[in-house]
Formats: C-alpha cells, structure tokens, sequence
C-alpha cells in the first residue's frame, strides 16, 4: 500500500494541483493508495507516525519540499520499518536532487512505483536541552542557517514561489545576509577528536548530501549512504570573496577557494562563542551555541531512479 503525504501548499511553479494529476495517473494505474493532506505545521510528521506505528512495511511519499520531508524523517517510528518516496515540490527540493530524483511531478511517480531502492543515512542533530532530531540532507550553523530562517518567514520567497523561481529565494536572501551577518571563532572536532578552532566563521555547515540551499553543491564528494558526514567550513574570507565564491558551489568549483575548509566524520561537535541559528534541512533548529551531529545507527530505504 502506498501512502501519500500531501503538503497543499508547497508549490514551486504556480497554482498548478499537482496531486490531482498523481492521484488520475495512480487511478489510472489501478495502484492502492491513500492520500493524506497537511494542514498545519508539524502534520506531516504526525502522519508519518501514525502510518508507520500501525502499517510497518509501508510505503510513504511525500508530495512536498524538503520542509515535508524533514517532517516525515522526524515522525517516522522506526526508519527500518518503511520505505520512502519522494514527489519534489517545494523550492529547494535538495533531498530529492541529491539522490537523482526526477523534479518533474510524474516521473517522480513513475520512479516510485519502479520500486528500486537505496539504503540511506540519516543524520541526527542535537543542542543542549533540546531533543535529539533526524536530518536527511544537512544541518548548519551560523550565516547558512539565518539565511533559512530568514526564508521561512520572507514575503520574497512567496513572491518567487509565484512565478517559478522558488529555488532563487535562498540565492537572493544570501546576498542580503551576507551584508549584515557578525561573524565570529567556532571550534569543530570529528568523531570526539581535538577541536580545531577556526575564526571569523560565516558557518559550517553538516552535509549528508551534496545539496543544500536549494542547490548549492556544498560537498561534492558527500554520499548519502556511505556513513559519513561532510563539513564544510567557510571562515577568514571577506564578503566579497564570499559573494564571488557562492556561485562557484553551483557547480561544485569552489573546493579550492581560500578561506573554504572541509572535514568528515561520523560524528561532528561545532561550538561557537555565542549563540547563533542552526538548521536542520532548511528548517530552523533554533539559536545555540552548540551543535552535535552524527548518523543513526539504522538507515532508511529510499525509492530512487
């Protein structure tokens, strides 16, 4: 049985109702389904709990962005348990494109239904006094994270939504940002080594993919299922530099840019001189001045091309 998690208002391209075209092609198809629709934040993961306590061995997909599935990956009870789809619709939709997976609505779903899978990791962050959540694409700290918060709750994000160019929010906003961010020192170890001090620190951010910021190949050696995060590290590099260095991570050809670091592990501690924002998939993880990271002992199979 087929699951689906339907976030209405997650649209990169216009009005479009992209669930009415899934749900006549599954009709079509005569595949079982049901389909489940988010009203508010935090359903999704609700959803998810719900079908994976009572249906083990299910399969849910998600029709949303990154948001929905970072909600999915949090609601799940046991990721062993279920395996995973995705339908891209959101702006940044990095999830999806780390793993190869179509953008386009019914090649996702023809991608689904293929039933080939991958076993993936997930990541877990936590904060002091904060419980322990799952990430599946990054978590970050510092000037990558007020750049997501900022998205959340910006009207520009709306605005682009609107005529097709969601994925150019974080790309706009960046630029702003970069404008008025305080950097400052962070001390970052791996798998409980020395930690290393680096100053003037824009972020770092915790990759499990390549992708984050709706497109920014931030690591491009990073590999989902190979039990290892990356981290990438930009510190000591004026706004201009870093202006001229953004658009390098298109492409992935920013490696050797000066003032860009990368470090791995299976475990990773940032501690920073003052409270700052931190992510988890583009979702705010709140202000701290610590972040721990690492990978969860079970994976989760995803359907992949």
């Amino acid at each position: 049985m087929y699951y689906f998690i339907v976030n209405p208002a997650s649209h990169s391209s216009g009005r479009n109702d992209v669930w009415r075209r899934i749900r006549a092609e599954l009709k079509r198809r005569n595949i079982p389904f049901r389909a489940f629709r988010t009203d508010h934040k935090g359903h999704a993961a609700e959803l998810a709990g719900r079908i994976s306590s009572r249906a083990p061995g299910s399969v849910i997909v998600t029709v949303g962005g990154d948001g929905s599935v970072h909600e999915v990956l949090n609601g799940i009870s046991d990721p062993s348990s279920v395996t995973l789809g995705v339908i891209p619709r959101g702006s940044g939709n990095d999830f999806a494109r780390g793993l190869g997976i179509p953008a386009d609505p019914l090649a996702a779903l023809d991608t689904v239904l293929a039933g080939k899978t991958t076993a993936m990791d997930l990541g877990w962050e936590e904060s002091p006094g904060q419980p322990r959540k799952r990430f599946g694409v990054s978590c970050g700290i510092g000037f990558d994270a007020s750049i997501c918060h900022e998205a959340l709750h910006s009207p520009i994000k709306d605005t682009l939504n609107a005529v097709g160019l969601g994925s150019a929010t974080y790309g706009v906003i960046a630029v702003k940002q970069i404008l008025t961010y305080r950097k400052g020192p962070m001390y970052i170890s791996a798998d409980g080594g020395e930690a290393v001090r680096y100053d003037n620190v824009f972020f770092a951010c915790v990759m499990n993919e390549k992708y984050e910021g709706g497109g920014f190949m931030m690591t491009p050696d990073a590999s989902p299922c190979d039990g290892i995060l990356n981290v990438f590290i930009c510190c000591g590099i004026s706004n201009l530099r870093l202006v001229t260095a953004l658009p390098l991570t298109r492409k992935g050809k920013h490696t050797r840019v000066p003032g860009i670091h990368f470090l791995k592990g299976k475990t990773i501690s940032i501690r920073s001189g003052r409270s700052v924002p931190i992510h988890l998939d583009g979702e705010s993880g709140g202000v701290h001045e610590i972040l721990n990271a690492g990978i969860e002992n079970k994976k989760l199979k995803v359907l992949v091309p």
